[in-house]
């Protein structure tokens, strides 16, 4: 009976382990874009040897994968993709930037890409892959969009990039067939985060690479009839909130897009994190998923000691 009895204790203590591992995961986005976090994030660089030397389930990178000032060329995305997804042993996920497609039609690149047909390579060459992660899986309609499940935590990534949600500075692209592709992304995000909140879990983790919550010049939902003098994220701050209000468990929105590393609550059951990268700090961010009502996220930086600022915007 007793060695039934400390069979029992160690079995409990191993799937405890397990459970608590499972649900640390990795973060980072918007580089590289210098050859400083080039070389951080290489096989001898300081970022690739933390990462894996700390505990996680998988890492997941918010999109820009490179500066904006260089041009969109294949081998440079490809590198980069390379370079970001082998940063970790663990699976990768990416969910793409405006730097990554809609800045490449910007006048002072050469050479100077189509931004929809930048969007089909990513596609074609970055959207393709299945991490090795529970009940993974990509929408039909938008490959780039992804879901898993770790440890009843819900996880899922959002095509929403900078650009005013790529309804600004359209320069090469047809302008009515780029405006109907932002209507069509926003309409098969939301069918994609529908089906996908709709029964209960531990949690909600949501990755994407704009920044919601900064000022923007212009206000109002983007849709059919009002194309680019609106808020390409309006819809997207309302959508999050009226979840969170109704969501029984907490959910974290992950993004990039602007310099700051920061965590905030939002509203009741409502958090978002700024993940590092952009210049400002060079660091991946280590978020683990807790069981505290309260404090239901933790959020740490691998390199610095610094502690995570609180969130500025709107």
């Amino acid at each position: 009976m007793s060695q039934i009895f400390s069979f029992t204790i160690v079995l409990t203590f191993l799937i405890c382990t397990f459970h608590a591992s499972a649900t640390s995961f990795l973060a980072f986005g918007d580089m590289p874009y210098t050859q400083v976090d080039h070389e951080m994030l290489t096989s001898t660089g300081v970022l690739h040897k933390l990462a894996n030397a700390t505990e996680h389930d998988f890492i997941v990178h918010v999109g820009d994968m490179k500066s904006g000032s260089l041009s969109c060329t294949n081998e440079i995305l490809r590198s980069n993709y390379a370079l970001i997804s082998n940063v970790s042993s663990k699976p990768f996920v990416y969910t793409p930037g405006d730097n990554d497609w809609t800045d490449c039609d910007r006048e002072t690149l050469s050479p100077r890409y189509d931004e929809l047909e930048r969007l089909n390579f990513i596609r074609d060459n970055f959207a393709v892959q299945s991490p090795h992660l529970p009940q993974f899986k990509r929408q039909l309609t938008l490959p780039e969009n992804q879901a898993w499940v770790v440890d009843d935590v819900q996880f899922l990534t959002l095509h929403i990039p900078g650009t005013n949600n790529g309804r600004r500075q359209i320069l090469l692209s047809n302008k009515k067939v780029a405006y109907k592709a932002s209507q069509s992304r926003d309409e098969e995000n939301i069918k994609w985060l529908n089906s996908l909140l709709s029964s209960k879990r531990k949690a909600a983790v949501i990755f994407m690479q704009a920044d919601l919550y900064q000022p923007h010049k212009y206000s109002g939902h983007c849709n059919k009839t009002t194309k680019a003098k609106c808020d390409g994220y309006q819809l997207y701050r309302e959508t999050f909130a009226q979840y969170a209000a109704r969501l029984s468990y907490p959910l974290l929105l992950i993004h990039g897009d602007t310099g700051e590393f920061c965590f905030t609550k939002l509203a009741n059951n409502l958090w978002r994190l700024n993940a590092p990268g952009d210049f400002q700090f060079l660091d991946i961010a280590k978020i683990t998923v807790t069981d505290d009502k309260n404090k239901p996220f933790s959020v740490s930086a691998l390199h610095s000691k610094a502690k995570v600022a609180k969130c500025k915007g709107l």
